[in-house]
């Protein structure tokens, strides 16, 4: 497997040209039609003025022309900037301002003056008519092929330089573990910005030639409609997605009955969720990975512990260490560090490169974790979130976790709010579909399942919760909740 970006994608349009790789509503590619896609918007591409090393801002719903648009960006030694479609505003200004964009390809009513700017109408024309560019120089491994940026819910945004290499080794780590073939059909409807898009499920199924199946957006209904239509054996969804579908009217009917298994990442695991699936037939694979490792370092097994993410990858190392950057024992919590081949080396800065790593190639992920007996990984939260309550250290994943199950809830998430004795109190915010649970409900469904001084003392139901646009909770904001 060449290490260049999309390299797959070219080779099955030689070896297996007439296998269908790509189905968005009422249209379908071919591994040869969806290739020759890429090369006419590579020739459109160089025509505007688009030379290797250029960035070129994207922005849009989900749709073809956007993953078209990827695979042409890379291929032809250019670097993709993808962002999420609701990146507007100050964030929006950062990541111009950070990567001095050469061209921007985005849906109608993006901010002009970030240089020369293409309509998708204008680089994808109607009938994908236009010459073919002749094949690039491949890039080279080190070589960046995407700058992804972080969510930015806490501060400036960053931007993760992936390189052809890290993507590369990515699909690797992804293929070691999960259970493709070429029959498979995948399902997407998560932003094509997110990290599980560029270095995650659909490059594993197209590595594999097997059919994506591209969803505008998510919607339950949607979701288990293309599941029947297509036949769909796998498919994406952070924890957020997955208890939506778990609630839905129809996820006990036979409209889901091909879909063996869903990837589950973004966020930390919940147990009833995946208990419900697991009852449905449905597995879940649990993964835990960051946009700094191109997607997953580790992957469950379908008979692991709930909570497992699982073992750490063959291309990756991983630690769970105390404050000192030792080594914590196994069943001690700790901050994940990894390092890899996967794991980007520097952030994009206009100012130069930022490493992403310490000197001996650790990334300090500011996750909290715990490897058990088995070396198994959980994730149990981000070091920033952790609550300190009367001296006592509660993460609050733990406790939403155990919440995940309280009859009527739909959603919970857990903070801690500044408290004058306490030092902070642990808050609980409910989106619930039946009544409005009180503190005492909430007090009697932990009580045998945690530690007193992990309960909340203070409850709050909420019509929704804060989430950004790939449904991973803004726990900063939870606080401004308290007010409303």
């Amino acid at each position: 497997m060449t290490r260049t970006f999309g390299a797959h994608l070219a080779v099955s349009a030689v070896e297996a040209g007439s296998r269908t790789a790509l189905v968005f509503q009422d249209r379908s590619w071919t591994y040869a039609e969806l290739d020759r896609a890429v090369r006419r918007t590579v020739a459109r591409l160089d025509k505007y003025g688009v030379r290797r090393g250029d960035r070129v801002v994207m922005q849009g719903a989900a749709r073809p022309e956007a993953l078209i648009t990827l695979f042409a960006v890379t291929r032809m030694g250019a670097v993709l900037v993808p962002l999420h479609p609701q990146v507007a505003g100050r964030e929006l200004a950062a990541v111009c301002e950070e990567t001095r964009p050469t061209a921007v390809v985005a849906d109608e009513g993006f901010p002009a003056g970030t240089g020369l700017r293409l309509a998708w109408e204008e680089l994808h024309p109607a009938g994908d008519e236009g010459p073919e560019a002749p094949e690039p120089d491949a890039p080279s491994g080190s070589d960046v092929a995407v700058i992804a940026f972080t969510s930015g819910t806490s501060g400036r945004p960053k931007g993760v330089t992936l390189t052809h290499d890290n993507l590369h080794w990515s699909m690797v780590n992804g293929l070691a573990r999960l259970p493709f073939g070429e029959d498979d059909t995948a399902l997407v409807s998560t932003p094509l910005a997110h990290v599980a898009v560029l270095g995650g499920l659909p490059q594993y199924t197209w590595a594999r030639r097997g059919t994506v199946i591209l969803a505008p957006r998510f919607d339950p209904d949607l979701f288990v409609d293309l599941v029947r239509d297509h036949r769909v054996t796998c498919a994406f969804a952070v924890p957020a997605m997955s208890a939506l579908l778990a609630r839905h009217p129809r996820f006990g009917s036979g409209d889901l009955n091909t879909l063996r298994w869903i990837l589950s990442g973004g966020s930390p695991a919940q147990t009833a969720t995946r208990e419900q699936f697991r009852a449905r037939g449905i597995g879940v694979v649990n993964s835990y990975g960051l946009t700094e490792t191109a997607a997953g370092v580790t992957y469950s097994a379908p008979d692991e512990p709930a909570t497992s993410t699982g073992p750490p990858v063959p291309q990756a190392e991983l630690r769970v260490v105390d404050a000192t950057g030792t080594p914590a024992p196994a069943g001690t919590p700790g901050e994940i560090w990894v390092r890899g081949p996967s794991v980007a080396a520097v952030y994009w800065t206009a100012d130069g490169p930022v490493p992403v790593t310490d000197g001996e190639g650790w990334f300090h992920s500011g996750d909290r974790g715990v490897f058990d007996e088995d070396g198994l990984l959980s994730v149990v939260g981000r070091l920033k979130d952790m609550i300190i309550t009367g001296g006592e250290n509660v993460d609050p994943a733990e406790v939403e976790n155990a919440l995940a199950d309280l009859p009527g809830v739909v959603e919970v998430a857990v903070s801690g709010a500044p408290d004058p004795v306490w030092g902070e109190v642990v808050t609980a915010f409910l989106v619930s579909e039946s009544g409005n649970p009180t503190l005492d409900d909430v007090r009697g469904h932990l009580d045998g399942r945690l530690a007193r001084h992990k309960w909340p003392r203070r409850l709050c139901v909420v019509p929704a919760l804060p989430r950004g646009a790939t449904g991973k909770l803004q726990r900063a904001r939870l606080m401004t909740l308290l007010d409303s």
